[in-house]
């Protein structure tokens, strides 16, 4: 009796990729004759996270005239964390990866990353980008600098340039799926749950068509989720030491008389200063409130979803 062929299952998540999604389907697709060569059983996961374009045509077509390819429709845009969740979640296989699917990701990386996760005994096999000078410099610096603080302040040893470009054992996949938090930092869960793992350097392409829907807003909130999820004994004691400084120091102000008299007399530089001080502080704050009351919302979430025939 032969020998069952190990499968890998390639979870690539989409939202208004219609300029990209073909070429990366192709691509795609020439990787997989590669890996069936090797022995493996290859399938894709598509994940459409709420496109609103053509792309879930362009998806819909694929799955008709490619039996290895299966696609998942989300109800809304979730986010990407939460959609690669779900593609793991209903897909069984030996191996499982993830890349994205604006053709900045070479596929085929994963004949290197399945034979250097085999042949070392790996649970996690990491791919870690560097820089494209293409790139925004504030995109890129704030990047760094979170996976620098983050790596800090939580136990998750996580290196800058890691994204959801990744290999990863069933093992590795069935403690994702089956923890309540995985879905909000998965990049984050992995790292933690991964007793082997290594890393390999890539330098992505530059995206072909189109431009990134990830703003500095949704990496902001991605930061703020991390850092809640993994560190939030940490986080809570910044929050509450900022608060008590803020406190003190508003209450020397007042209670100075020689700064008071400063306020009284219109000292333009001292109430524009001041002034400055609060509005900083009132932003900061809100900041906070909002991003905490998101991600305790989004911790009831349970994404609906359709698997396309």
């Amino acid at each position: 009796m032969k020998n069952k062929k190990k499968s890998i299952c390639i979870t690539s998540t989409f939202y208004n990729e219609e300029e990209n999604l073909e070429n990366f389907i192709k691509n795609f697709n020439k990787t997989r004759s590669k890996l069936l060569k090797m022995g493996y059983s290859i399938n894709l996961v598509l994940v459409n996270d709420g496109s609103t374009d053509g792309s879930v045509k362009i998806a819909k077509k694929a799955i008709l005239l490619k039996k290895f390819i299966k696609l998942i429709s989300l109800q809304k845009n979730y986010g990407q964390q939460i959609a690669i969740y779900v593609g793991l979640k209903e897909i069984k296989a030996d191996f499982y990866g993830v890349l994205d699917s604006d053709c900045q990701q070479n596929s085929n990386l994963f004949i290197q990353m399945i034979n250097q996760l085999k042949s070392k005994k790996l649970e996690l096999l990491q791919m870690k980008k560097k820089y494209g000078n293409y790139e925004s410099l504030i995109k890129t610096s704030l990047s760094q600098f979170f996976y620098y603080i983050f790596s800090k302040i939580t136990n998750v040893d996580i290196k800058p340039g890691s994204s959801d470009f990744y290999l990863f054992t069933h093992k590795v996949r069935n403690k994702v799926i089956s923890s309540n938090i995985s879905k909000f930092f998965l990049r984050g869960f992995i790292h933690l749950n991964s007793l082997k793992k290594e890393y390999l350097e890539y330098l992505p392409a530059k995206r072909p068509k189109g431009t990134s829907k990830y703003n500095i807003f949704n990496q902001l909130n991605f930061a703020f989720t991390a850092v809640y999820l993994y560190g939030n004994k940490i986080f809570m004691n910044i929050f509450i030491s900022f608060f008590v400084v803020n406190a003190f120091l508003v209450m020397f102000i007042i209670f100075n008389n020689s700064l008071f008299d400063l306020i009284t007399q219109g000292s333009t530089i001292f109430v524009t200063l001041f002034i400055s001080f609060v509005v900083i502080n009132l932003i900061f704050y809100c900041l906070i409130i909002f991003f905490l009351i998101k991600i305790e919302t989004n911790k009831f979430v349970n994404p609906k979803y359709k698997i396309e025939k």
